[in-house]
């Protein structure tokens, strides 16, 4: 995935797909990479990345709906 960079990233799935969900209703392509524990896949970080030339936008829009 060339020229996308992480925006946020949360322990809780949930919390990255609202996020994401966020991001989509103001215009903002996102990707979630969701990295399960190796011994509790229920554990683990998931990151939200966009495109880089978005990234700015995107942050600031999460900070607005305090995910930041």
């Amino acid at each position: 995935m060339d020229n996308w960079v992480k925006i946020f990233s949360h322990t809780d799935l949930l919390q990255t797909k609202l996020a994401e969900d966020v991001l989509k209703q103001n215009g903002i392509e996102s990707h979630i990479l969701h990295k399960p524990d190796s011994v509790i896949p229920s554990l683990g970080q998931a990151e939200l990345l966009t495109h880089g030339d978005k990234a700015e936008e995107a942050i600031r829009i999460l900070k607005a709906n305090d995910f930041l």
